[in-house]
């Protein structure tokens, strides 16, 4: 009975130490996020200070990968955010959200394009109390760029960065992701 205690105790360690983006995660409406399900995946990390970066380089970024039709995964950090206010971080998440899916229709509408209908299906927020995503990055609490990692379609690592200064290799590496089988209506 030991030796079983022992082993589950074990393996529940193990589980436990998984990264992010294995584990099944849940965005701050409660979807999950399809990481590894057969579309390449831009995985930001973000927090408040960063937020001003996001917006001036995230939609023209993912406008430049559209043929890939990328999943986009924002992860917000909120250990600088006390106890008492991370609900209300979580309502300011899920507004930034919207925000960011018009934004994104609007850009495509102001290029002669009709949004695609995967769009709404593409952006997903996740506030990350405890910041563990980040801290697998090497993001200290209060870091002040955005931190990106382009996942193929199977959930595998291609390439990681500083967002800005690297959106170069990580859109080659998003373009180099095997192409996304177009479904027939």
């Amino acid at each position: 009975m030991m030796k079983k205690t022992a082993l589950l105790t074990c393996l529940l360690g193990l589980l436990g130490a998984l990264p992010a983006s294995a584990a099944e995660l849940k965005d701050v409406f409660g979807k999950e996020v399809p990481i590894g399900q057969g579309r390449p995946t831009l995985v930001l990390y973000a927090n408040k200070s960063t937020k001003e970066e996001l917006r001036q380089r995230a939609s023209q970024f993912i406008y430049g990968v559209r043929e890939k039709k990328p999943i986009v995964v924002i992860h917000v950090d909120l250990r600088d955010v006390p106890g008492l206010f991370k609900g209300m971080a979580r309502g300011e998440i899920r507004k930034s959200h919207d925000e960011s899916l018009a934004a994104m229709k609007d850009l495509y509408r102001q290029k002669g394009e009709a949004p695609p209908a995967e769009l709404d299906s593409s952006l997903y927020m996740v506030a990350d109390s405890k910041g563990e995503p980040h801290k697998s990055m090497g993001l200290e609490k209060g870091f002040d760029r955005v931190f990106a990692q382009v996942l193929g379609t199977s959930g595998q690592e291609i390439a990681r960065g500083a967002f800005s200064e690297g959106a170069r290799k990580l859109s080659q590496a998003m373009s180099a992701a095997p192409a996304v089988a177009s479904r027939a209506p």
